[in-house]
C-alpha cells in the first residue's frame, strides 16, 4: 500500500492524513529501537484519539476499541487492564502502574505478555512485549489506512 503524500501543510480534517502521521510516527519510533516507552505513550494516546469516545465515556470507549481491534493486546493483557495499568500511567504520569513493565520482543521470544520476577522487585511483574504491540498496532492502521486509500493501480 502506497500512503498518501504528505502535504506542505497538516491538514488534520483529512482522516487519511491523520492516520498516515500516526503509522509514520509509530514505525520511525519503532524503528529506533531504544525508544521503548515513547512508543508506548504514543500508540495509547493515539488509541485514545481513534477511540474517541463521548465526554465522561472516554474509558469504556478506548476498552471497546481495543477489544474489537488489537485482539492479540486482548488476549495478552486485556483491554481495561491495558487501559488501567499501562495507558493511564503512560499518559497522565510518564510512567507505568506498580507490577507492570515493558520489554523488548529480544527477552521475550514472540510471547505479547507473561508475569515474571524480577530481582528486587516484590512480586510478579506483568511484562508487556512493545514490539508486539506496536506491530499489532501498525497492521490495524494499515487495515484502517486501506479503508481510507483507494490501492495503487
Amino acid at each position: 500500500m502506497t500512503l498518501p503524500v504528505t502535504p506542505p501543510y497538516a491538514n488534520l480534517s483529512d482522516p487519511s492524513f491523520r492516520l498516515a502521521m500516526m503509522r509514520r510516527t509509530v514505525a520511525v519510533v519503532l524503528s529506533e529501537g531504544s525508544l521503548w516507552y515513547p512508543l508506548l505513550n504514543l500508540i495509547a494516546t493515539y488509541l485514545d484519539g481513534l477511540a474517541s469516545g463521548p465526554k465522561g465515556g472516554t474509558k469504556a470507549a478506548y476498552i471497546e476499541y481495543v477489544s474489537a481491534n488489537l485482539p492479540g493486546l486482548s488476549a495478552a493483557v486485556g483491554a481495561q487492564s491495558f487501559y488501567e495499568n499501562f495507558r493511564n500511567a503512560t499518559v497522565h504520569e510518564f510512567s507505568l502502574k506498580p507490577g507492570f513493565a515493558i520489554v523488548r520482543d529480544s527477552g521475550m521470544q514472540g510471547v505479547y505478555a507473561r508475569k515474571q520476577q524480577i530481582a528486587g522487585v516484590p512480586g510478579d511483574t506483568a511484562l508487556l512485549n512493545i514490539d508486539l504491540l506496536a506491530k499489532e498496532f501498525l497492521a490495524h492502521l494499515d487495515a484502517v489506512l486501506a479503508q481510507h486509500i483507494s490501492p495503487s493501480p
